[in-house]
């Protein structure tokens, strides 16, 4: 079974605690002030306008729950839902019979708050709390207005109290909730970037390792050999073969750069070793590129490094790209064709392993050797 994010956990306490909050207002609504407003017609001054005011606020719990139910934020829809919910508590008071103030009658001032914590459970708690105490107020002022006593007023001061600190107390709990959200985003977002970086750290010890396993197949054999004394500085062979392996060494070390263009920040390396041995080296990039990958890309600067390191004195690389297809060209003088059989030699295309073709032509004319490698999508 999959472990649930505490993220996920604090958002479906987050949304419970909401459709809760919205069943305790429907009950309180439906199943106790309606039944309660029709066995008090007679309490109030004005039926119609008692019930037109019972009507709406049910109208607006349907809208309420609706957007509770989908899970769906409140928008432009939540402050003319607050207003037209006070103003609904506001017309239900005027139309209860003063004598009856304090008594069964007069449900509509308990409601509103229920309102408050379902529109407003998802700002800052001080904006509950401001309409709670606006609301309370101004009831305060209207039934004074209508005469009621003293007595009656610290009698409804008392329920109110008692009604607004459970509303109060669902308020709060969603603070704590969306503290606690915060304090598990902030955690997984740590958690992720953990593993992000045990993820990196892997990747670059699998790469190195592969860049060591490379090299343990042509680079030590060579150092073996000259430290042995099997091979020879001196010999123009080995030279070449140094040459080629420190171009590969160079190029291994270019590949883990990040750059834009991985292609020529390693065709660049391999022609610096050339350079650092006294050829000249003129280099053109043309046209748009697109990505390639690691194995295509070696498979391309492959067989360039061979013709720079027997390069005499100079050479030119050309990098085209057309239409998706890049084209790596070569002209070295004095180069020793690896083949040593025909002066043109093309080899037949073969997937490179992420398919793609690359195909490889050289071409001997007197002391000039011409290499192409040119890669194409597959088909």
């Amino acid at each position: 079974m999959a472990d649930i994010s505490p993220v996920a956990i604090a958002e479906e306490f987050q949304r419970g605690l909401r459709i809760a909050t919205l069943a305790i207002a429907s009950v309180v609504l439906c199943l106790w002030f309606f039944p309660l407003t029709l066995a008090s017609a007679a309490s109030y001054r004005s039926v119609p306008l008692e019930f037109g005011a019972l009507a709406v606020l049910v109208v607006i719990n349907v809208i309420v729950a609706l957007v509770v139910l989908r899970d769906r934020t409140w928008g432009r829809l939540r402050w003319p839902l607050l207003l037209t919910a006070l103003a609904a508590t506001v017309v239900a008071t005027s139309a209860v019979q003063p004598a009856d103030l304090i008594g069964a009658p007069h449900w509509s001032w308990k409601i509103f708050g229920w309102f408050a914590v379902l529109l407003l459970m998802d700002l800052q708690p001080r904006w509950f709390f401001a309409a709670l105490g606006f609301q309370q107020a101004l009831n305060a002022v209207q039934v004074l207005a209508m005469g009621a006593e003293t007595p009656a007023l610290v009698e409804m001061g008392v329920t109110g109290l008692l009604v607004a600190s459970w509303q109060s107390a669902v308020m709060l709990a969603t603070v704590e909730l969306r503290r606690s959200a915060g304090v598990a985003r902030q955690i997984s977002a740590e958690e992720e970037r953990l593993r992000t970086s045990e993820r990196v750290a892997e990747q670059l010890h699998d790469d190195r390792q592969a860049r060591y396993a490379d090299l343990m197949t042509s680079t030590a054999p060579l150092l073996a050999g000259l430290a042995s004394g099997e091979l020879h500085p001196a010999d123009p062979a080995v030279q070449r073969a140094c040459l080629i392996e420190a171009a590969r060494m160079r190029r291994l070390f270019a590949e883990s750069d990040d750059v834009a263009d991985p292609l020529e920040h390693e065709i660049h390396a391999c022609v610096d070793v050339a350079e650092r041995q006294g050829t000249s080296v003129q280099l053109s990039i043309r046209g748009a590129r697109p990505s390639l990958p690691l194995d295509v890309r070696r498979a391309m600067t492959e067989p360039v490094i061979a013709v720079l390191a027997g390069a005499r004195s100079r050479a030119r690389v050309t990098v085209v790209g057309v239409n998706d297809q890049v084209t790596l060209s070569v002209i070295a003088d004095g180069a020793r064709d690896a083949r040593g059989s025909a002066p043109v030699d093309v080899d037949h295309p073969g997937l490179d392993g992420t398919g793609g073709l690359v195909r490889t032509t050289r071409l001997v004319r007197d002391d000039q050797l011409w290499l192409e490698v040119t890669w194409e999508p597959a088909a």
